[in-house]
């Protein structure tokens, strides 16, 4: 399970990444064994110290990332840090900060992820670049895809536009891409039922649902 944190680049012209700097505190204490079980990369040098300030320490710094992906960092790193995973493990789970861990990751959701050679995403329909990438598995089978998306023409330099454009185009009609009910997104309280016994991860518009989630289960 991979997680990280990259410097919000656009265009070559760069912010902080304030909103996942907010997020991540708030997510170690709302799921306590992210600390010891997610693999931590870091975009660059002044990321990788912001990890460091969290108490967490940062497995790889990507500050030898291509110049087009430097440029557009924010999510295009996401993406090459991901296609690094597929290249050192064979496969990944990536989980964003915003995420609430319902039930810690087992064999059996592995054995799910395994179960075809697709990825698997999160499904939110009409959402606007069709996956979510909240919380996301590949394994080595699609390696070769990923290479070929960062050279997609996409609308905005974004990880999940990236993935979009190698996707087959009736991608919404194929079960095997998708979860279940392992990982769902929970935009707002009516969302909540989302959430099952069967439910690994919940992508949320607020952290302080956790334990809201959890009792709900």
């Amino acid at each position: 399970m991979i997680a990280g944190l990259y410097p919000y680049t656009r265009g070559g012209a760069t912010s902080p990444p304030r909103v996942t700097l907010a997020e991540i505190p708030e997510s170690l204490r709302v799921n306590p064994w992210y600390r010891d079980r997610l693999l931590v990369l870091a975009g660059d040098r002044p990321s990788a110290e912001h990890l460091r300030g969290f108490g967490l320490h940062p497995a790889r710094v990507f500050d030898d990332a291509p110049l087009e992906v430097q440029r557009d960092a924010a999510h295009k790193m996401k993406h090459w840090m991901c296609r690094w995973a597929l290249r050192e493990f064979g496969e990944f789970l990536w989980v964003d900060w915003d995420t609430v861990s319902l039930t810690e990751p087992d064999e059996a959701l592995w054995a799910r992820c395994r179960s075809t050679p697709t990825p698997r995403f999160i499904r939110i329909p009409g959402y606007w670049a069709t996956v979510n990438c909240g919380v996301y598995y590949a394994s080595s089978s699609w390696a070769e895809a990923m290479d070929a998306s960062f050279e997609a023409v996409v609308e905005e330099p974004n990880d999940e536009l990236l993935w979009r454009a190698v996707l087959p185009q009736d991608v919404v009609d194929k079960h095997e891409f998708w979860w279940d009910e392992e990982a769902v997104h929970v935009q707002t309280p009516q969302d909540f039922h989302r959430v099952t016994n069967a439910t690994y991860f919940a992508h949320v518009k607020q952290l302080g649902w956790a334990d809201v989630l959890r009792r709900s289960r």
